[in-house]
C-alpha cells in the first residue's frame, strides 16, 4: 500500500499492472544493493577521477554513513539536502540515505544560498551535505551561513576539509553500520525540486517505487545488463545523473563512471579508458563529443547508446553520432514530476529519432489534450499529459499545485506537442515560459523579479534565444529608467550579488523604449523573439 502520508493518484488497477510488469516491486534500495553484492561483490560499482569503489566497498561505506547519520539524530523520514558534484561520495550518500530511510533532496552545485535556503526551509531539512569547495566556491561556508538562517538545519556535513563547526563526511563513514529497519518501497524516498518554471520551484515527491520505475524502464528500453558501464557527465544531483549513475546500477549491477567538470576531450578519454557502453544526458554533450573526437586517440568501440533529453535532436546529430562516435542516439521525454514518459526504440530509423521525442515508455499511457482535458486528433497540438509508474506522488506540501497538476486524472506536463498515428510525440512548445539551457530549466520570471529591482531598469522581460552549443540562453530586454542605460556587465554583477546560480545570468542584453504588451498587460515575448531573429537575419544578409 502506498504511504498514507500521500493521497494517491495511482489507481488500484494501475498499481497491479506496474507490479505485474516488474516496474514496481517489494524491494527497497538496500535490498537491490544487497542482491548485487551477493552476485558480484568485487565488481566495479562507480569511479571518479580520484577513486573507484566495488559494490562491496560502496555498501560498507554507505551502511556506515547511514549509521553516522543516525547517530547525529537523523531518523527515517527526515529530509537531507544534498549538493555534491559528480564524485563517488555522491553515490555513497544516496545509498546511505536510502538505507536509513531518510529522504534525499538533491540540488545541483550551480545553486547558491537563495535556492538552497528555499528548499531547506520548504522541506524542513535537518542536514545539508556539501563539498568543501568546488569550482572556486566555498560550499562549506555557505552551509554555515544557511545554518544561521534556516531554523531546522542542525548539521552541515562536508565532503573534504570543512570548518570545525561542520561534520566531516569521512568521519561519519567510520561509524557503526546502521542496522535499523528498512524502509517500505512505497515510503517517501526523494524530493526532486524543479528547476523553476515559475519563480517558486516545486518539490516533486517520489517513493522508491516511483523513482526506480524510471531506471527499470530505461534498462529495458536501452537493453542494459550487468556488463554495461554508464558514462555520466550529467549532474548526479539531477534526475538524469542520479538515475544513470546510481539507480540503474543498483537495478542491474552495472558500473558508472563519473565526470565532475564537463570537457568533451576528457569525456572521450573516460569512455575509452573504462569501456563505457551508454550515457544519458542533454544533446550538447553529444554535439561537443562529435567535434572533439579523434579516432587516432579515442577507441569508442564499446560505446553503443546515448539517450538524449531536454531538447530536440537534429537529424544531422543523430547521423553524425552514429558515423563519428559509433553510438545509437535515442530521444527521451521526462521531467522531475514524471521521470520517464516517452522514449524512442533502439531500432527506430534516424528520421524517427530526429522527428520525435519517443512513444510511451513501458507501463505509460500518454495523451495530447486540449484546455478542457479532451483528447485531440492525431497531429493536432495540445498539452502532453500522461499516467505511468514513474509519476510523482505529488508536490511536497502543496496540495493545490498537486491538484492542478493532476487535473482530469492526468499528470499535466506543461509542454505542448503533437502525437502521430503511431503514438510518437513531438514537443512543440511550452505552456509555461521557461528557458532550457544545456538541458536545465531556467525560470525567466525569477530573473525578471530580481532585475526590476535594479535602479536603472524601468521594465524588463527575459526570453530564451537559440544557442548552438547549449540549446538556449537568456536574453534580457530592458527599458532603461534613465538616459544612462545599464550594461550587461552591471546587470549580471547585480544578479550575482543576489546570489543566484551562474546559469541563470542573462548572456545578452537588448535595450528597448517600450516592451510590447497585450491588452491585459502581458509582455508579448514572441514579438521580442521575432524582432531579435529578424535583426540577426538582417545582419547576416548584410555581411554576405
Amino acid at each position: 500500500m502506498l504511504t498514507e502520508a500521500w493521497p494517491t493518484h495511482f489507481r488500484t488497477e494501475e498499481v497491479a499492472r506496474y507490479r505485474q510488469l516488474g516496474l514496481w516491486g517489494q524491494e527497497n534500495l538496500a535490498d537491490l544493493i544487497d542482491r548485487v553484492c551477493s552476485e558480484r561483490p568485487e565488481a566495479l560499482c562507480t569511479a571518479d577521477k580520484n577513486e573507484e569503489l566495488t559494490w562491496s566497498g560502496i555498501r560498507e561505506r554507505a551502511w556506515r554513513l547511514a549509521g553516522g547519520l543516525f547517530q547525529l539524530g537523523i531518523k527515517p523520514g527526515d529530509r537531507v539536502v544534498v549538493q555534491l558534484q559528480n564524485v563517488v561520495d555522491a553515490v555513497v550518500v544516496y545509498f546511505a540515505i536510502g538505507r536509513l530511510g531518510a529522504v534525499m533532496v538533491p540540488r545541483m552545485t550551480v545553486y547558491r544560498e537563495s535556492e538552497i535556503g528555499h528548499v531547506i526551509d520548504a522541506t524542513e531539512a535537518r542536514a545539508l551535505i556539501v563539498p568543501d569547495t568546488f569550482r572556486a566556491f566555498d560550499f562549506a561556508q555557505m552551509g554555515l551561513e544557511l545554518a544561521q538562517l534556516c531554523p531546522t538545519l542542525e548539521h552541515v556535513i562536508v565532503a573534504g576539509a570543512g570548518p570545525s563547526e561542520t561534520q566531516a563526511l569521512s568521519d561519519l563513514c567510520e561509524a557503526t553500520p546502521y542496522e535499523g529497519p528498512r524502509p517500505d518501497p512505497d515510503d517517501l524516498h526523494v524530493i526532486v525540486y524543479t528547476s523553476g518554471t515559475t519563480a517558486k520551484p516545486k518539490g516533486a515527491a517520489h517513493s522508491f517505487n516511483t523513482y526506480v520505475a524510471c531506471a527499470r524502464g530505461l534498462v529495458r528500453a536501452l537493453g542494459l545488463t550487468s556488463r554495461d558501464v554508464c558514462f555520466m557527465p550529467s549532474p548526479l544531483m539531477h534526475n538524469t545523473g542520479l538515475q544513470g549513475a546510481a539507480v540503474i546500477p543498483a537495478v542491474i549491477g552495472c558500473a558508472s563512471v563519473l565526470q565532475d567538470i564537463w570537457d568533451a576531450h576528457t569525456a572521450l578519454e573516460l569512455i575509452d579508458r573504462h569501456r563505457a557502453t551508454f550515457s544519458i544526458g542533454a544533446t550538447p554533450f553529444v554535439t561537443m563529443m562529435i567535434s572533439a573526437h579523434d579516432p587516432a586517440r579515442h577507441d569508442l568501440s564499446s560505446f553503443r547508446t546515448f539517450a538524449c533529453g531536454g531538447a530536440p535532436v537534429p537529424a544531422a546529430v543523430v547521423s553524425e553520432a552514429e558515423r563519428v562516435l559509433g553510438c545509437r542516439l535515442m530521444t527521451v521525454f521526462g521531467q522531475s514530476e514524471f521521470a520517464l514518459q516517452a522514449i524512442t526504440k533502439l531500432d527506430d530509423p534516424v528520421e524517427r529519432v530526429a522527428s520525435s521525442d519517443g512513444c510511451a515508455a513501458e507501463g505509460v499511457t500518454l495523451a495530447v489534450l486540449d484546455d478542457q482535458c479532451r483528447s485531440v486528433q492525431p497531429d493536432v497540438e495540445g498539452e502532453i499529459c500522461g499516467r505511468g509508474p514513474s509519476m510523482m506522488l505529488g508536490y511536497w506540501r502543496e496540495p493545490a499545485r498537486t491538484s492542478d497538476a493532476f487535473e482530469g486524472g492526468w499528470l499535466h506536463s506543461g509542454d505542448l506537442g503533437r502525437m502521430d498515428h503511431s503514438g510518437y510525440i513531438r514537443v512543440t512548445g511550452r505552456k509555461k515560459d521557461i528557458i532550457i539551457r544545456g538541458g536545465v530549466n531556467i525560470s525567466p520570471s525569477e530573473i525578471e523579479m530580481l532585475l526590476i529591482e535594479h535602479p536603472g531598469v524601468a521594465d524588463v522581460s527575459v526570453v530564451g534565444i537559440p544557442d548552438e552549443r547549449l540549446g538556449e540562453k537568456a536574453c534580457a530586454f530592458v527599458v532603461p529608467a534613465h538616459e544612462c542605460a545599464p550594461t550587461l556587465e552591471e546587470l549580471t554583477r547585480f544578479l550575482r550579488e543576489k546570489k543566484i546560480a551562474m546559469q541563470k545570468l542573462p548572456e545578452r542584453l537588448e535595450l528597448r523604449d517600450v516592451l510590447p504588451r497585450t491588452a491585459t498587460g502581458k509582455v508579448e515575448k514572441f514579438r521580442l523573439r521575432d524582432d531579435l531573429a529578424a535583426a540577426t537575419a538582417g545582419r547576416d544578409e548584410t555581411q554576405h
